[in-house]
């Protein structure tokens, strides 16, 4: 774990039972503190935040950790991608058989995940090396349904019968694309995509629908009965739904859907599992034949046994789930991981900038410990998966803790490092906004959000000044004008 973020084990330490004295909004990004430096406060200088990624723990996994191990090393990727996607796949699994006991009852076993990578940090890669197994199972399954078609293309449509489309994945989708998915379709399903964006920037995220398309995911993690009425299509109604996601996004395009208010509010983002490693080292050729690594391989069939296990009733439905169910032990563990997480609603302890995300951790242990008591075909979470799980979950708000900190600042740092040498590159070292806005290098600098935060930057550290004209004698400062200050 990082100094400057600290792990979960280091703020339980610095957590005093100081009851509960009020709460915040819901938003962390109001609330954030730092490095120390309160938004605003002044002094600073360019640089200061040194943001390391937490470490990933991979023996966290159990069952599925040597997998990862495998994956990781022979396909030369970062193991926070490599598990995420692992869990949630195992997730698209199990969530159709299995629910897992929880303090607050039974709950899917449904996990979010949002992996965020740069480009060519093997986020497809590792995406078609997990996801292939069930893909397969999908295509037999396509072929099956098929054959029976044909059979039937001969008899009277009375005699036919009505076949459900048996899709578990998409890359991208509308909360009506899903609902409609569900209604003809396969009862559990997921959005598994290497290109997020499809899904942050898409019609469903647009500012108009964001709300709505949030609220609905929520429901859906909660494993809410899918309840609408509308005047055209008059009422659906879908019981024993499962829907789980793993979206893979690039840093810049993920920076302004993470920050957003609404999101975190409505309380989309707390639900999600969260990665962010640091960018890949330069690498060397390694010839890696997934499809014979005995792993790999292991891990593909047992997801098909665990979706064969799915019973679909004559509704569409889910059949009855397998309840994973708490041992005596593990209990124990999550009420006192669940006490701590509550301080988090006290103002002065340090998880509060965060609280919407701690106070979830524990449904997020469990879940997280309910997949890899299903995969390894368990009945019951052992103080050992509960601690898997906790410790899967406190990476992820470890992570959270960074983008809401840390990290931020030194991506907004290195928004102002690369526009200050832009600018003493440029004619007496000047530019105008609407110049920068235009021309500035890199490209992505040319958006009004970064332009802002990274001029703030430089003024607040002295590196730049309004400019000033001489006309006639006289001093003038020009409008919305700047000059790098050389050798700051």
């Amino acid at each position: 774990m990082t100094d400057n973020v600290g792990s979960i084990e280091e703020l339980f330490d610095q957590t005093q039972a100081i009851g509960e004295r009020g709460e915040s909004g819901e938003n962390p990004a109001t609330a954030r503190v730092s490095g120390g430096r309160k938004k605003g406060e002044s002094g600073r200088k360019l640089g200061e935040f040194a943001y390391q990624s937490p470490e990933y723990p991979i023996d966290a996994l159990g069952p599925l950790a040597d997998l990862c191990k495998v994956i990781t090393l022979n396909a030369q990727l970062n193991p926070a991608t490599v598990g995420q996607s692992i869990l949630s796949a195992a997730s698209l699994a199990a969530q159709g058989s299995c629910e897992v006991e929880t303090l607050s009852g039974h709950k899917p076993l449904s996990i979010y995940a949002l992996s965020i990578a740069e480009s060519g940090d093997g986020k497809s890669t590792v995406e078609s090396i997990v996801l292939c197994g069930i893909k397969q199972y999908e295509k037999e399954m396509h072929g099956a349904i098929q054959a029976r078609k044909a059979e039937q293309a001969g008899k009277p449509l009375k005699e036919q019968t009505t076949e459900r489309e048996p899709y578990l994945l998409a890359s991208d989708a509308t909360v009506q694309g899903i609902i409609k998915g569900f209604l003809t379709g396969w009862p559990s399903q997921g959005i598994f995509t290497a290109e997020g964006a499809t899904m942050l920037c898409g019609w469903g995220m647009a500012a108009e629908q964001r709300a709505n398309t949030s609220a609905n995911l929520n429901k859906l993690w909660d494993g809410e009965a899918v309840s609408i009425q509308r005047g055209m299509s008059g009422r659906i109604q879908l019981y024993n739904r499962r829907f789980c996601a793993h979206w893979m996004i690039q840093p810049d395009v993920a920076q302004e859907a993470l920050t957003d208010p609404a999101l975190s509010s409505i309380g989309l983002w707390p639900r999600f599992m969260v990665s962010w490693p640091e960018p890949l080292s330069p690498r060397k050729y390694r010839r890696y034949e997934f499809w014979n690594d005995p792993y790999v391989k292991a891990f593909w069939d047992r997801c098909k046994a665990m979706l064969r296990a799915q019973v679909i009733t004559d509704d569409g439905e889910c059949g009855e789930f397998r309840t994973i169910r708490l041992s005596d032990e593990a209990r124990q563990i999550l009420v006192e991981t669940f006490e701590r997480m509550e301080q988090a609603r006290d103002p002065a302890n340090p998880l509060h900038c965060v609280k919407p995300f701690a106070v979830r951790l524990c449904e997020l242990a469990c879940r997280n410990a309910g997949v890899l008591a299903a995969y390894a075909d368990e009945n019951t979470i052992s103080a050992e998966r509960m601690k898997n799980g906790i410790a899967l979950a406190g990476y992820s708000l470890d992570t959270w803790r960074g983008i809401f900190g840390q990290r931020e600042d030194l991506t907004y740092d290195r928004w102002a490092r690369e526009l200050y040498a832009w600018l003493l590159k440029r004619p007496n070292r000047r530019a105008s906004e609407t110049d920068i806005l235009k021309t500035a290098v890199p490209k992505y600098l040319r958006n009004k959000h970064r332009r802002d935060t990274a001029l703030s930057i430089l003024r607040e550290c002295g590196l730049i000044q309004k400019a000033v004209d001489v006309v006639n004698g006289d001093v003038r400062i020009a409008h919305n004008e700047w000059e790098a200050v050389p050798n700051a």
